[in-house]
């Protein structure tokens, strides 16, 4: 990517909501150019998509919840039979796979914590191969993510 493409995927990561003659001024392409640039860069799958940034909190969800999860069985199967199921639940937000203690790290979000108890016994308890779960939850967020740092490398 170069510096035009690297302004582009910034401003887009801020506000990707601006039409394109309002992108254009802002990393200084004209509007054709800036929209040629655009779609390379998805074709390219630098930008993979477009969504509203949404406050939890505004929709009811106010408690978030990071969930370890250790399976009893490290093999292929178990793993896979394991992240299949995790895209079943819409309460599961995003499953990450890690390296250290636990072997899947989940980000949940719940209304409060009665909520999260059901979350926990209909979505979490139903996940298959698990031998462990261990529950943090999030007592105020600092800094939320808006995107990557493309423009500081």
């Amino acid at each position: 990517m170069d510096r035009a493409d690297i302004a582009l995927v910034d401003a887009l990561q801020r506000d990707s909501s601006r039409s394109i003659a309002e992108l254009a001024d802002a990393v200084a392409l004209s509007a054709s150019a800036c929209h040629r640039r655009m779609r390379s860069l998805e074709e390219r799958g630098v930008i993979a998509g477009y969504a509203a940034r949404v406050d939890p909190r505004a929709i009811g969800l106010a408690a978030e919840v990071f969930v370890e999860i250790t399976l009893t069985s490290q093999s292929r199967e178990a793993m896979d039979k394991f992240e299949r199921a995790v895209g079943d639940f819409d309460d599961i937000l995003e499953c990450h796979l890690m390296s250290g203690g636990a072997d899947y790290l989940l980000r949940v979000a719940a209304t409060d914590l009665d909520h999260y108890g059901r979350i926990h016994r209909d979505c979490l308890a139903r996940l298959p191969g698990v031998s462990a779960m261990r529950s943090s939850f999030s007592l105020r967020l600092i800094k939320r993510f808006t995107g990557y740092p493309v423009a500081k490398r």
